[in-house]
């Protein structure tokens, strides 16, 4: 390789080093962008992992908390599917307002089912919202609003509000001893 780059002209050499010069670059510029993600990458986890760990060790505090909350829900006041879709639709009627509830989607564990419904509400006033959100409140905890997205309607005054509602079921008495 050395007699071949010797027997080529000095233009020719030069260009040759100028080539492999601007792949070097090139490459060590790659390289230092993916030294530089790969760093980003590790702070990141290690962070990750600290927030993991801070959790962990707070697992005693959280496990008491969750069985006194717990201990205070009323499994017969939690909502099913039906339930749900039934309560959001009456308070919206309450409220003066035009309702359309997307298929609820469910989450279950052993001992609960966790519902959440996409409501839209088209050409609401201000007051008629706020009369709804007032209803929904008075049923926390078992019906939580989780999401609230406000558009200006065409109409002077009017809203349409897209409401991410949720709700807790108990589907299982607690295991004694925990």
């Amino acid at each position: 390789m050395k007699t071949w780059f010797q027997r080529r002209r000095l233009r020719e050499q030069v260009l040759l080093l100028l080539f492999a010069g601007l792949a070097g670059l090139i490459w060590l510029t790659g390289a230092v962008g993916r030294l530089r993600h790969g760093v980003t990458d590790w702070r990141s986890a290690r962070t990750g992992l600290a927030a993991q760990q801070l959790w962990l060790a707070q697992r005693p505090e959280i496990e008491r908390r969750s069985a006194a909350a717990i201990r205070d829900l009323d499994p017969t006041r939690t909502y099913d599917v039906a339930k749900l879709v039934a309560t959001i639709t009456t308070l919206a009627t309450g409220a003066g307002l035009t309702v359309a509830i997307d298929p609820p989607v469910t989450e279950r564990t052993p001992r609960f089912a966790y519902h959440t419904a996409k409501v839209t509400l088209r050409r609401a006033s201000l007051p008629q919202l706020l009369r709804f959100q007032d209803e929904l409140v008075r049923l926390a905890p078992y019906l939580n609003l989780e999401a609230v997205t406000l558009q200006t309607d065409r109409a002077a005054g009017a809203l349409n509000a897209t409401l991410q509602i949720s709700a807790s079921q108990i589907t299982a008495a607690p295991a004694s001893g925990r």
